[in-house]
C-alpha cells in the first residue's frame, strides 16, 4: 500500500495562472468539494499503511472551509499533513483559525515580489494580498508559540521574476519563512516556453529548438510514484500521479471500491507494467520530472 497520498480537498481556484488547467477553466472533470465525511472515510483505511497527506492536487485548497477540520482528523490519526496555498484565503481575521488547526507543513506559493512580476503569472491574484498574508501568518504564529505550520515559500522561475531571486532571498530572511525553495516551471506549450520560460537555463527542466520543447534529460523507463504515492480526486478517482491533473488514468472510484482494492487491482498493476516497459507511451510521462532532479534547483533554510 502506499505511504503517501495527495488528497484534493477542491478542483476550484480563484487564480487564472496560464500553465494551470484549474485556473483556466481547462478541466473536463466536474469542479467540487471534497466532503469531510468521504475524507475521514478514506482516512480510517489509510492510517495503518500511509504516514503522509498532502491535502492538495488542483485548486486552491482553502476554498474548502471543511479543510481545517480534515487537517486535524488526519492529524488525529497520526498523519503528517501538508498544504500547498497561493496565501489569498489568509488574513487577520482568520489567522488564528488556520493556525490553531494548521497543518504539519504549509507551502506558501509566491512567484513575484512586486505587482508586476506577480501578476504576470498569478492572473486574478495581487502581490500585495499574500504579502500581507504571510507577515500576519508569521507573526501570529510567533505570538502563539506554534511550532505549526513549517512554512516554505516556493517560487517557481520565469522569465519575468528572475532577476528577482537575490530580493526573494533578503524578503525570506526579513518576513522569517522556515525554507526557500526554487522551482524550475512546468510548460504545455511551446508558445508558453517562449514567454515564460528563463534566459537563466540552470532554471530550465527543458530544451527548447524547432519549434518545440522536451525534458532536458532521458527520460528512463521507472518510476517511484506508482509504488510510492497515489492521488485521490476530490470526488474519489484514484490517479496514479499529480501529472494526471484531468483524471485520464483513473483506475477506479472510492464510491464503492477500497483503496486497497484499486491499488492492486489488474489495470493499475498493467499501468505500472506500461511504465516499466515503456515510459513515453504514455503522453503525459514524457512531461515529467519523475526521477529527474530538475524540478527542485535550490532550498535555503
Amino acid at each position: 500500500m502506499p505511504i503517501s497520498y495527495s488528497i484534493e480537498p477542491t478542483n476550484h481556484c480563484n487564480l487564472k495562472c496560464p500553465e494551470c488547467p484549474s485556473g483556466l477553466g481547462a478541466l473536463t472533470r466536474p469542479l467540487g468539494l471534497l466532503k469531510t465525511d468521504d475524507f475521514k472515510k478514506w482516512i480510517d483505511e489509510i492510517k495503518y499503511t500511509g504516514f503522509y497527506v498532502q491535502l492538495f492536487f488542483q485548486g486552491e485548497p482553502y476554498i474548502n472551509k471543511n479543510l481545517p477540520e480534515m487537517i486535524k482528523y488526519a492529524q488525529e490519526n497520526k498523519i503528517y499533513v501538508s498544504v500547498s496555498t497561493n496565501g489569498h484565503f489568509i488574513n487577520e481575521n482568520n489567522v488564528d483559525t488556520i493556525l490553531e488547526h494548521a497543518p504539519d507543513k504549509l507551502i506558501y506559493s509566491v512567484d513575484g515580489l512586486d505587482e508586476e512580476s506577480y501578476q504576470n503569472y498569478r492572473v486574478g491574484g495581487t502581490f500585495a494580498q499574500v504579502d500581507s498574508a504571510l507577515r500576519s501568518l508569521v507573526k501570529r504564529k510567533k505570538e502563539l508559540k506554534k511550532k505549526k505550520p513549517f512554512i516554505e515559500f516556493q517560487f517557481i522561475v520565469m522569465k519575468q521574476n528572475e532577476h528577482l531571486l537575490d530580493e526573494v532571498r533578503k524578503y525570506c530572511k526579513e518576513i522569517g519563512v522556515d525554507k526557500l525553495v526554487f522551482k524550475t516551471m512546468q510548460i504545455s506549450s511551446y508558445e508558453n516556453a517562449l514567454k515564460f520560460l528563463p534566459s537563466n537555463k540552470k532554471f530550465r527542466r527543458y530544451i527548447v529548438e524547432d519549434n518545440s520543447f522536451r525534458i532536458k534529460f532521458e527520460i528512463k523507463n521507472h518510476c517511484f510514484a506508482l509504488w510510492r504515492t497515489a492521488v485521490i480526486t476530490w470526488d474519489g478517482k484514484v490517479v496514479p500521479c499529480c501529472f494526471d491533473k484531468d483524471a485520464n488514468y483513473s483506475f477506479g472510484s472510492l464510491n464503492g471500491k477500497s483503496i486497497h482494492d484499486i491499488w492492486l487491482s489488474e489495470n493499475y498493476n498493467n499501468f505500472r507494467q506500461s511504465v516499466l516497459d515503456d515510459r513515453k507511451k504514455n503522453k503525459m510521462c514524457t512531461n515529467c520530472t519523475e526521477g529527474l532532479k530538475v524540478n527542485i534547483l535550490e532550498i535555503e533554510q
